[in-house]
């Protein structure tokens, strides 16, 4: 397959304000393909708070800053079809449809992009581009602190904070997907009927309610805090988790964690781009037991509106950049 000699995409040069270095543009030029790797042409990409945090925090996160002369890509979600693949791939083929996640440095907010083949996997074959975008980051975030972390079991009962946002929907999805007997979610009251739809079975709406006071003392197998409540290992999971086998899983940490007075565990994670996981994420999908929230599509060359959108945080699901068209 011919490839053109340039393609547009999003770049930064700095670290700073979001809406002030990335750069659009028409001049990107192809990388190297190394041997364990892919080639892929975009249709779909999906945005995470992460992207804009790296460019505003990317100092403290990456060992090396982007130049004018190596810029970083943007964008860690993605789905389109394959267009070169490495010698030593074996599983993969040009034309296959793919979905998945690239490093922090190498950007998904492009017409083509190189990732290592570890962290693809053949797209869902019932949905949409749109749709597989939308899950690898949080898909794979729920995934994985669900049956690697907590090693959630049939018949525990779950406690979701932040239930309405993309990571908490496919949360709860997952919990109801390993049997939960007890999905709780935290969320703003207009959110209740959202996470309800979703498969919770309590809404705790955060504005008038501490979810400490709601639910029952020691009462919690698992705790999975999806990036709020950054103290809430420290202050009040104690109170609700189950004396000795309770664990508390999070995306975000504001104090050193202390030592649980009931012997409950504590793990901080980040989504880890696996090519099982994604299968595992991607037969679910196809068997309509997971779904992507979706809140908004936007045109490749509106990101900056659909950055604001998601700095809103009043997303409801999943904000997706469309960039080609199948």
């Amino acid at each position: 397959m011919t490839l053109p000699s340039t393609f547009r995409g999003y770049v930064y040069e700095s670290f700073g304000d979001y809406q002030e270095v990335i750069k659009f543009r028409s001049d990107l030029t192809h990388k190297p393909l190394a041997s364990n790797q892919v080639r892929v042409r975009v249709h779909s990409a999906a945005l995470n708070p992460g992207e804009y945090k790296v460019i505003e925090y990317g100092a403290r996160m990456l060992p090396t800053p982007p130049t004018p002369e190596e810029p970083f890509g943007i964008g860690f979600d993605f789905a389109g079809t394959l267009v070169e693949v490495g010698q030593d791939v074996n599983d993969l083929t040009v034309g296959d449809e793919v979905y998945g996640m690239v490093d922090l440095d190498m950007g998904s907010f492009a017409e083509y992009l190189v990732v290592g083949a570890e962290s693809v996997a053949f797209k869902p074959h019932k949905v949409s581009f749109d749709h597989a975008a939308g899950v690898p980051i949080a898909g794979l975030t729920s995934y994985q602190a669900f049956t690697k972390h907590a090693r959630f079991q049939s018949g525990q009962r779950v406690l979701i904070l932040a239930g309405s946002s993309a990571t908490g929907l496919f949360g709860i999805q997952m919990a109801k997907v390993l049997g939960a007997s007890f999905a709780a979610v935290t969320a703003s009251a207009r959110n209740h009927e959202l996470v309800k739809s979703y498969g919770a079975d309590l809404a705790i709406d955060y504005t008038t309610e501490k979810w400490a006071d709601v639910l029952e003392p020691n009462s919690i197998d698992f705790i999975y805090s999806c990036g709020v409540e950054p103290n809430a290992w420290n202050e009040n999971a104690k109170r609700v988790l189950k004396k000795n086998t309770g664990v508390f899983v999070t995306i975000d940490l504001a104090d050193p964690p202390l030592v649980s007075p009931v012997g409950a565990t504590f793990i901080l994670m980040r989504a880890v781009g696996s090519k099982a996981d994604l299968t595992s994420l991607a037969e679910l999908m196809d068997a309509g037991k997971i779904v992507t929230p979706i809140d908004s599509v936007h045109p490749f060359e509106n990101l900056l509106e659909a950055v604001k959108k998601l700095k809103s945080n009043r997303a409801r699901g999943k904000i997706i950049l469309q960039i080609a068209s199948a």
